[in-house]
């Protein structure tokens, strides 16, 4: 199971287009995590982790234009625990789990003393009946993984530039040791 680390937003060169023998109706993306996503998601990687930037745009507003830009990866969010209430990550969370099939994972950063209690608070919230409402609280809870900040030391996250040809050439790496 691989996740690739997209790029931060602060070093992303102008757009890029998928590869000619790809067929893709849909409109050329316009920031390169689009197009990072999409290879990733055409090329059968497991998923993408959005890292948390402060210098760069909302992980969880990312994510979410990542999940409707692609039909079959997960989409991880880093973010930082102090920067929402629990409840709101979870509604806010629930909301995308339920348009995007339950595609939507979260990623905490190992030193931050408070995940485990967030992460119980938004569980609790999410499975209470006096927490989320159906049919919110009918999706599945994200996936939760810890590591470093920006995904460094995660296990099965590697890191990606801005060039969608380099997630391909992971994914036929891994096809190539899976055999």
């Amino acid at each position: 199971m691989t996740h690739i680390v997209l790029p931060g937003a602060a070093s992303a060169p102008p757009p890029v287009r998928l590869p000619r023998f790809l067929t893709d109706l849909r409109p050329p993306p316009q920031a390169p995590e689009l197009a990072s996503a999409r290879a990733a998601d055409l090329a059968g990687v497991t998923g993408v982790l959005v890292p948390f930037d402060p210098d760069g745009p909302e992980s969880l507003v990312t994510a979410a234009a990542l999940l409707r830009a692609t039909r079959h990866i997960e989409v991880v969010a880093g973010f930082r625990t102090g920067l929402a209430t629990p409840q709101y990550t979870a509604k806010l969370s629930a909301s995308l789990q339920r348009f995007s099939g339950g595609r939507l994972g979260w990623h905490l950063d190992a030193d931050d003393p408070g995940r485990a209690e967030f992460v119980a608070v938004a569980r609790e919230f999410w499975t209470s009946p006096d927490g989320l409402p159906k049919p919110l609280s009918d999706t599945p809870f994200p996936n939760v993984y810890v590591g470093g900040v920006d995904g460094r030391g995660s296990a099965g996250f590697v890191e990606v530039g801005h060039d969608p040809g380099e997630v391909y050439r992971l994914a036929e790496q891994e096809a190539a040791h899976a055999r």
